[in-house]
């Protein structure tokens, strides 16, 4: 039961630390970190964990977001799905480049999830904000892009280096 407190508690400060902090760092403000940790818990732990971080970690982001309440929690959950899927039948091994492309799949996935929600709810008139698709939105889709990627590379190389026989572990099918 005390891990499931730890759970909310990191939850809780790695959408605090999305919400209040990253905002106000400049070129740091388009890194999506809650996706980014959710990929990889996901990889690492498996989706049962990634499910708990995702519906932890999407309700805490839509408190803070103009979407209906719940709409957050649907694109995590639907991200580590497609990513869990992937992992398990596509890329089988915990490798570099298997963390990019899982990664650079779930950002596309997520910023089109995203979207389609968002026309959805303006359409139907539950929301009055809407996201425009000019330069400013795929300059900054590729700065998400690119700062996704630094933060998956700089978190594999952690894991790679602190957990011992870690690609042994991953060969082992759960």
């Amino acid at each position: 039961m005390i891990k499931y407190l730890y759970y909310f508690l990191i939850s809780l400060t790695l959408v605090f630390i999305a919400q209040s902090i990253l905002p106000v760092l400049g070129p740091l403000s388009n890194l999506n970190l809650l996706l980014v940790v959710l990929v990889f818990i996901t990889i690492i732990f498996g989706i049962n964990l990634g499910f708990i971080f995702a519906v932890l970690i999407g309700f805490w982001a839509n408190i803070y977001s103009y979407l209906p309440l719940g709409t957050l929690i649907i694109v995590y959950l639907a991200v580590i799905w497609v990513v869990n899927f992937l992992y398990k039948n596509v890329f089988i091994n915990f490798s570099f480049y298997t963390n990019l492309l899982l990664i650079l799949i779930a950002t596309f996935l997520h910023g089109l999830i995203i979207y389609l929600l968002n026309l959805l709810f303006y359409f139907s008139g539950v929301s009055a904000l809407y996201i425009i698709l000019d330069k400013v939105f795929l300059v900054d889709f590729i700065w998400q892009i690119f700062l996704n990627i630094i933060l998956i590379i700089i978190l594999y190389f952690i894991a790679k280096f602190t957990i011992k026989k870690l690609n042994l572990g991953f060969l082992i099918k759960k």
